[in-house]
């Protein structure tokens, strides 16, 4: 498997698996995101709220109702609790009337660590509180991440937070949604030491890449289904692009 720094210099498309393969699979699952390595991605993309008892739980929504046979936030349940849900009814793009998996559970961070470190890099989404961001902060050095996966982090302020608890965690700033591709957005990022960043695909031109090649950003855009999209993005310059759809767009870059 190929760490951030090779991947930062690698010669061709890196793909991101967009909450795993989330498209064919249930998205954030274990389920998910073993069908997206066993794809090709180069990494996998998730997201990380807290449960009730303090543990970094892997979920997109404020809510595990759209997910989930549950309702409510995760951080009024505990894990125990959550553990007991089915968290496989949103797949193919849409939440469907009957769940993929008789019974799929919500993966812990730690769970997504134990089995995938060293099978993908990994792009960690971070919405948790400061204790929240200790814990994925601890568990991330724990497991030996340093240069196997980055938290991707909107906020300044949690970006220094995670800066004041250890300089070895790789992070890529991601500035307001229209915002990310401005030249001094980029800037800011990469005198902030990132060297991944995730412009939103609207938002991108050639100019916008060519910066991040003489700033030493890859730029990795959110995001693509459409493998011939993709290859555009590429001829404009793109290091990399985020996929729903990882089976098909690692197919046509093979």
């Amino acid at each position: 498997m190929l760490n951030l720094t090779e991947l930062h210099k690698l010669d061709g498309m890196v793909l991101t698996a967009h909450r795993g393969a989330s498209f064919d699979d249930a998205e954030n699952t274990l389920a998910a995101f073993d069908r997206a390595v066993q794809n090709g991605a180069h990494f996998i993309e998730f997201d990380l709220r807290m449960s009730a008892d303090g543990v970094p739980v892997v979920l997109h929504d404020k809510t595990i109702d759209r997910t989930s046979n549950g309702t409510g936030r995760p951080e009024d349940h505990p894990l125990a609790e959550l553990k007991k849900l089915n968290f496989s009814w949103f797949h193919h793009g849409e939440r469907h009337a009957e769940p993929l998996y008789e019974h799929l559970e919500i993966p812990t961070f730690e769970d997504v660590l134990k089995q995938f470190r060293g099978k993908a890099c990994m792009n960690i989404q971070v919405y948790a509180d400061p204790a929240g961001l200790k814990e994925i902060c601890r568990l991330y050095l724990d497991y030996g991440m340093t240069d196997q996966g980055y938290l991707t982090i909107a906020a300044d302020e949690v970006a220094a937070q995670v800066r004041e608890y250890s300089k070895e965690i790789e992070i890529c700033l991601t500035p307001g949604w229209n915002d990310r591709a401005k030249p001094e957005n980029l800037r800011k990022c990469a005198d902030f030491g990132c060297r991944f960043v995730q412009p939103v695909r609207p938002t991108v031109t050639e100019e916008t890449f060519a910066l991040c090649r003489e700033l030493g950003l890859r730029a990795n855009v959110f995001f693509s289904d459409d493998p011939e999209e993709a290859k555009g993005l590429q001829k404009m310059g793109a290091g990399g692009v985020m996929t729903n759809r990882i089976p098909l767009l690692a197919a046509s870059f093979r």
